[in-house]
């Protein structure tokens, strides 16, 4: 469709709008004059037919009007809340989109006022941007970063959602969600059902580990992983773009090919999406922790919750491999071998893959180098075959599986693959590394332990059970025992000072007598000689 031809619709439907006050006069003049504006309605892919474009413009002008956009400056906002800091333009990401960052710290609930003013400078950044480059995409970074439920302004994201999505259509590049706490997993689940399918392929959930797959290490916060220690600092003219926030230069970015926004960037839940907590504080419980990530290039590709989202494939599991070493009994060898898959979502070209281990006498990997087509899988199996310790002993090392991958030319063969490989600039190689973890399964119940010959578990418990409430009993009937023993011995030693007392009285009273009798009897008389 025209430029021309959306004009005259739209000028047939809604221009007595502006007459009755519910369209500005130079926002209406704007759609009819400004090609670059007007095109973000007329060209708007997923708007579909006429109708649905041109109910964009006109709810992107009774907006514009409601909240007045057009007459704003610089001067109409508080200082205090231009230094403060919450959201600013700077940096970029890998594919050169000027980066819209917010602080959700430093949101809150805010009274009605307070959210207007905040729409406003909102919008006020995004239109000045716009007007400035019409056909420059943006990306937004919502850094959760300490954030919590009490953070998270819903009312404020829905206005961000929806200014990208009706007010601005096409304006956004990705939306960066960096650090979601799971807590917030149910309030982004709200948010979903905000955003149509288009909007979901551009939203991308970072962390630490992959963040620097989508922004390079130097255009990154230093709290993030990067080398950018830019620290927000408030001048006139910095936030509409006057100061320069960012390289623009095309020899900044590089040679690097990087993904296709509209192909390749999905949706995905951050991790512990299966405890989520209601803003309620009451848990809920989902039955995956992502969503589904499908290429439009071939619908059946898809990747399971546990998946790692790269620059140009998806990796599941996304960050560990484990495997199972066998028992005495059990030859299962499907406990040693493991699978990861792989999914191309890189659009414009075919992919060489190769993974590589840290210990190769101990694992096989098959196919370990391979060409990969646009929307294609594959499956790379990992076994493990331990060389140095015994089959019923995990390693005592900690062993990794490292995948790189590269666009390449279809039709390449393995060798080919290889020296690609090796001969990409590091720039345009995507790495990913996963942990291998061994470990010992638990014996069934009453399978190892009757082999044993020890007592399953339960039994074990309910033995030791009877036993201390043997021993218990045993203690009180000793504990009885012994009381009566010190009170009989008490009342012998009783006895036995009594009877010791009275045998000393006796005595006593004996040898009185006796002294007595004895000086009564006077000495002998001579005659008696």
């Amino acid at each position: 469709m025209s430029i021309k031809e959306f004009r005259e619709a739209f000028s047939e439907q809604y221009s007595g709008l502006v007459a009755s006050g519910e369209f500005a006069a130079t926002d209406y003049d704007r759609l009819m004059s400004d090609d670059a504006y007007c095109n973000c309605f007329a060209g708007a892919a997923r708007a579909g037919n006429l109708e649905a474009r041109l109910q964009l413009a006109e709810a992107c002008l009774r907006w514009r009007c409601q909240d007045q956009i057009s007459g704003l400056t610089e001067a109409d906002f508080p200082l205090e809340a231009l230094q403060k800091g919450s959201v600013f333009f700077h940096s970029e990401d890998r594919e050169g989109h000027p980066i819209l960052y917010f602080r959700i710290q430093d949101s809150g609930k805010t009274s009605p006022d307070e959210l207007l003013q905040i729409r406003q400078f909102i919008g006020w950044l995004l239109d000045s941007r716009h007007r400035r480059q019409p056909e420059q995409k943006i990306s937004l970074l919502f850094d959760m970063t300490n954030a919590g439920v009490a953070n998270l302004n819903l009312d404020l994201v829905r206005f961000v959602v929806r200014a990208f999505q009706v007010y601005y259509p096409g304006l956004l590049g990705y939306l960066f969600v960096y650090e979601m706490p799971w807590v917030l997993t149910a309030a982004w689940k709200v948010i979903r059902s905000w955003l149509d399918k288009e909007a979901q392929k551009k939203i991308i959930f970072l962390k630490r580990s992959n963040v620097q797959e989508y922004i390079a290490p130097d255009k990154l916060w230093v709290h993030m992983g990067g080398t950018d220690d830019y620290q927000y600092e408030y001048s006139p003219g910095m936030l509409t773009g006057d100061t320069a926030e960012y390289p623009t230069s095309g020899d900044e970015c590089g040679d690097v090919e990087f993904v296709d926004a509209e192909n390749s960037m999905q949706v995905s839940l951050p991790p512990n999406d299966a405890d989520a907590v209601s803003l309620d504080g009451s848990q809920t419980q989902t039955s995956q922790r992502s969503f589904k990530i499908r290429s439009p290039a071939a619908s059946s590709a898809s990747v399971g919750s546990s998946s790692y989202i790269g620059r140009y494939m998806s990796i599941s599991p996304a960050d560990q491999v484990t495997f199972r070493l066998a028992t005495a009994g059990n030859n299962n060898s499907s406990d040693s071998q493991r699978t990861i898959t792989l999914t191309s979502t890189w659009q414009q070209s075919a992919l060489a893959y190769k993974v590589k281990t840290t210990c190769p006498a101990d694992y096989r990997v098959k196919p370990s180098v391979g060409l990969l087509e646009p929307g294609a899988s594959v499956c790379v199996v990992v076994t493990y075959r331990p060389s140095s310790t015994p089959p019923s002993q995990p390693p005592a090392r900690s062993d990794k599986l490292q995948l790189l991958a590269a666009p390449v030319e279809s039709g390449l063969s393995r060798e080919a693959c290889q020296e690609a490989l090796k001969s990409a600039p590091s720039e345009a190689l995507m790495e990913h590394r996963l942990r291998c973890r061994v470990e010992t399964p638990k014996p069934a119940a009453g399978s190892a332990a009757a082999a044993s010959g020890r007592l399953p578990d339960d039994q074990q418990l309910a033995a030791l059970r009877s036993e201390v409430s043997r021993l218990s009993g045993m203690v009180s009937r000793l504990a009885v025992q012994q009381s009566q023993r010190l009170a009989y011995t008490k009342y012998s030693l009783w006895l036995l000072a009594f009877g010791v007392i009275f045998l000393a009285f006796l005595l006593g009273w004996s040898c009185g007598r006796q002294a007595a009798s004895s000086s009564h009897a006077g000495p002998p008389h001579s005659t008696d000689l």
